[in-house]
């Protein structure tokens, strides 16, 4: 349950803490004193969007912090542990912040995401806001109160057909992308054939190909290449009848020293690196010479180098990212190749895929079918259960002739799931059960539906009885902001009263502006707005709020009651409520 609750810049609200008891508590005030501030405050605390528009003006931000006692609810300790979150001794620490930019959540003092708040929030408190009872008359509602009412018995039907669902629609959708690609088959058929077997009749090789560039280089030079050798064979050999060439010259230099070498023996050296510069020498032209006799120039040879370097640098640009032939580029064009090549196998055996698609959807289409008519018959059970207990409710809650049904509807489509007789009907993530609830408010009347016949008095009090059947013993605290809405008198009481037994599994916190509800909560809190500041100068709004003492609770009721005039009759009036309440409670 909420320990605690503190806000501090929020809206009117400049700083405020309330400390909360079990039971049932209601926030009582003139009208704009703020009380639903202060539910939208922890609505905020839970994750519900706000802006900063909701930052007290003159502030740089909002803070809302919550004090939750785990006590008695296993669930949310076991998110906790879930989450990877310290339970700290059973209370759980929440705490937003609100700037102009973003909100920050904290929970036990670590950051934390807003949807890890909203699960959190779900599991710990339900609000009904000032309008939720109008919801009511939407029936896309009435489906999630009966699975709400119906929950333990209902969750593993529900979570079945969802499962079976998701698979039948997830097929679905990979049916209608092969259908599309079917469509585009033909072309897309000719494209990858022209590009596999252009790849695949270029016979490309890597290694080979991609050194065709310096081979073609070598051959466009040729006599250029010849010319340069035979020069430079000139020059290591000489040219007959002209001058020797440096082989010559070396030998003649080797003779020389070796004629005084018996002279000096510090010639030794000097005559090795002259006989092994000679060796070299002649060794070069050699292989310079081996060179010439290879180099020929071949038109043809080049020719045809051209050819093929002219496909390579086609394909280069169609299936390649690089400009020039390299081993690399030729490789990514054969992967291209061999991608092309597969894609066409695949779109080749496109129509055998079809059908196995088809027969697999089918058979997930009949799987989820047989679990939307289990949800749909767990459901109806839940419904009777429902419409008896809900009976009840709203008997206690003044509508003593009142009557209540819940009516099933389905809607055929012949892309929809099989029912048990075989027929298809529209169906969702939720199923083919389409609900609404009718209500008959009064003796003699047809049931019919909520929008056509319910007040807004019947349907707060509709709401308060669905809220109490479906959350009571599942959210440690329950929340209404003007559950009051339309109604009066004895029906008031009757609303108290039922608030009050509701408080005897959750926790119940009430906004209301009737004393007959009020007299029968176990806690009182007064929210009041006042001026700031001397008279004169600039003045600011604020909102406080704090528990009243059991003496001071019958001059507020009495004050509830509009009892201008006769505040003694009214006083002793108040006095009497609380009396009654205090001995119906016990």
């Amino acid at each position: 349950m909420l320990r605690e609750l503190a806000v501090e810049n929020f809206a009117l609200i400049e700083r405020l803490r309330l400390e909360l008891g079990s039971g049932f508590t209601v926030l009582t005030g003139e009208t704009g004193a703020g009380k639903s501030i202060i539910i939208d405050a922890l609505g905020a605390l839970l994750g519900e969007h706000v802006t900063g528009e909701a930052i007290r003006a003159g502030a740089g931000r909002a803070r809302v912090e919550g004090v939750f006692d785990l006590s008695g609810h296993p669930q949310v300790r076991a998110a906790l542990t879930a989450a990877a979150l310290e339970d700290e001794d059973g209370v759980l620490l929440l705490a937003r912040q609100i700037t102009p930019e973003r909100s920050q959540y904290y929970l036990n003092g670590r950051s934390a995401t807003r949807t890890l708040v909203r699960q959190f929030g779900e599991l710990l408190v339900d609000i009904h806001g000032q309008h939720e009872h109008q919801t009511l008359i939407h029936e896309a509602s009435h489906l999630d109160f009966l699975d709400a009412f119906g929950q333990s018995g209902l969750g593993p039907k529900r979570a079945a057909y969802e499962e079976a669902w998701a698979h039948f629609h997830s097929l679905q959708q990979e049916l209608a992308d092969l259908r599309v690609a079917e469509r585009d088959r033909g072309q897309r058929l000719d494209l990858l054939t022209f590009q596999a077997q252009e790849i695949a009749e270029a016979r490309l090789d890597p290694a080979a190909d991609g050194g065709l560039l310096a081979e073609h280089a070598r051959l466009a030079n040729a006599e250029r290449l010849q010319e340069a050798v035979a020069e430079a064979l000139a020059a290591l050999e000489g040219e007959f009848g002209e001058q020797p060439g440096a082989a010559e010259a070396l030998a003649s230099a080797n003779l020389a020293l070796q004629a005084v070498l018996r002279f000096d023996a510090d010639l030794e050296p000097l005559l090795g690196e002259l006989q092994a510069a000679e060796t070299v020498v002649r060794e070069a032209a050699r292989s310079l010479q081996g060179y010439a006799q290879a180099l020929e120039f071949e038109p043809r040879k080049l020719a045809q180098v051209e050819e093929r370097l002219a496909l390579l640098d086609r394909l280069l640009r169609k299936y390649a990212t690089g400009p020039e032939v390299s081993p690399e580029q030729i490789q990514e064009i054969l992967a291209f190749g061999q991608q092309a090549a597969e894609e066409l196998a695949e779109l080749e055996g496109l129509d055998l895929r079809l059908q196995e698609m088809e027969k697999a959807l089918e058979s997930a289409r009949e799987q989820a079918g047989q679990a939307a008519e289990a949800l749909s018959a767990a459901r109806q059970k839940a419904a009777r259960k429902l419409e008896q207990a809900l009976v009840a409710e709203i008997r206690r809650l003044g509508m003593e002739q009142g009557a209540f049904a819940v009516e099933f509807q389905r809607r055929p489509d012949p892309e929809g799931l099989p029912d048990a007789s075989g027929q298809r009907q529209a169906a969702d993530a939720r199923g083919f059960d389409q609900v609404r609830f009718l209500l008959s408010a009064n003796a003699g009347e047809p049931l019919r539906p909520l929008s056509a016949v319910a007040s807004g008095g019947e349907l707060s009090r509709l709401m308060l009885a669905l809220k109490s059947l479906c959350a009571a013993g599942t959210v440690p605290t329950l929340v209404f902001d003007e559950i009051d809405v339309g109604i009066g008198g004895v029906t008031a009481h009757a609303v108290g009263a039922k608030l009050k037994r509701l408080a005897q599994t959750a926790q119940v916190l009430c906004v209301t502006h009737l004393p007959q509800i009020a007299s029968t909560a176990d806690h009182q809190v007064l929210v009041s707005k006042a001026l700031q500041g001397e008279a004169g100068a600039e003045q600011r709004t604020i909102i406080s709020a704090r528990s009243l003492a059991e003496g001071e609770r019958a001059p507020e009721l009495a004050r509830m009651m509009g009892a201008a005039q006769d505040q003694e009759q009214a006083l002793r009036h108040a006095e009497e409520m609380l009396r009654q309440a205090a001995e119906d409670a016990s």
